[in-house]
Order: structure tokens, then C-alpha cells, then sequence
């Protein structure tokens, strides 16, 4: 008798995959959907209840992207912009951009990103909206941030987008973010009065 620890669970039937998966918390619902275009594809065909939405923020300080169930945040992925201190990541190749991912606890991971975190983001975002078939919210603060223009491809389409400005911006700046995002929904604009 040979022994095995993998269990063969593309096989299942598709009743049984999907009562299994709706038992899975949503990390382990992406995390599986990384694993090969095949699981990515089985994931897509099962309707996940209870998830609300992707949240992205992007500012000088903060990149990170959320799974959430209402309120609640059931997934975290950060980006940073630093290289990783320890070897305990593990790379992932998500649409041929291989990224650097490491697991910080149940359903927070950070994402090595130093010198484009823009392509690492778009990816993820882009394999999430895939999978999960989800609205996309999106809290975008441009200014302090080199650039700011090479993040607006993250989401050509959002349903909500909130665009805030601690340093002034100018009419054409945020006429030039209206015309480049698509909002099917809600978009509103902050900016300081300096």
C-alpha cells in the first residue's frame, strides 16, 4: 500500500467540490484558485454567498487590496514596496507576473512589490474580479505618490470611487482621472482647499 498526503480533488463530482468550497474561508478560496488555470476555472463556476465586494487603497503610505463580507474583512493583500527581510515568501505566477507573496497569518498576506507594486496589484485585482465576480471599490489618494497616473489601469471600471487630495490638485488632474475610470456607480471627489 503506498502512502499518500494528496487527496484528488479536481476529481470530485462538482456537487461535492462546491459544498466543499462554500465551507472555505475566502483566502482559501483564492488561494486554491492560484493553484492552476484549472482550479482558477472550477473557482469562477461556483457562486461564492456572503462576499460583498474588493476594496483597493492606494496612497503614499498604504497598497492594499480586501476581500469583504459586508463590514467585515475576510481577506487582506498589502503591497510593499520594500524587499522582504526573510525567505519564508513563496512566488506565484499569476497571468505570467510572477510575484512574491508572504502569508502573515489566517488571511493576511504581503506582497513584495519595490519597483512596480502597480503590476503586482493589477494582476491580483484583475485574478480576484475574476474569480469572485465582485464589485470593485476603490479608495485612490494620487498625490504624494510618484507618478500617479501608472495605477489608474488597476481599474479602467470600478463601481464606487472615492479620489481624495491632501495636496492640491488641479481641475485638469481630476478631469484627466474622470475620463481614464469608468465609475457604474458612485465617484466622488475630495480635494484640500489649499
Amino acid at each position: 500500500m503506498s502512502e499518500s498526503t494528496s487527496f484528488p480533488f479536481l476529481k470530485l463530482p462538482f456537487l461535492a467540490i462546491q459544498n466543499i468550497v462554500h465551507n472555505l474561508s475566502c483566502t482559501e478560496i483564492t488561494e486554491l484558485s492560484l493553484c492552476s488555470r484549472r482550479s482558477k476555472r472550477l473557482m469562477q463556476s461556483i457562486r461564492h454567498p456572503g462576499l460583498t465586494r474588493i476594496e483597493i487603497t492606494i496612497d503614499r503610505l498604504r497598497m492594499y487590496i480586501a476581500l469583504l463580507k459586508g463590514l467585515e474583512i475576510c481577506s487582506i493583500w498589502s503591497v510593499t514596496k520594500e524587499l522582504f527581510s526573510t525567505t519564508d515568501y513563496r512566488e506565484d505566477v499569476i497571468d505570467k507576473v510572477s510575484i512574491r507573496i508572504l502569508r502573515l497569518g489566517n488571511s493576511n498576506f504581503q506582497i513584495d512589490a519595490p519597483t512596480q507594486p502597480e503590476n503586482a496589484i493589477k494582476v491580483l485585482v484583475d485574478h480576484m474580479k475574476d474569480v469572485f465576480k465582485l464589485p470593485l471599490t476603490v479608495m485612490f489618494e494620487p498625490f504624494g505618490l510618484e507618478n500617479y497616473r501608472r495605477f489608474l489601469p488597476i481599474f479602467p471600471v470600478c463601481y464606487r470611487l472615492y479620489v481624495y487630495s491632501s495636496d492640491k490638485i488641479s481641475e485638469e488632474e481630476l478631469q484627466f482621472i474622470k475620463d481614464n475610470v469608468v465609475v457604474e456607480w458612485q465617484a466622488e471627489f475630495y480635494k484640500s482647499k489649499k
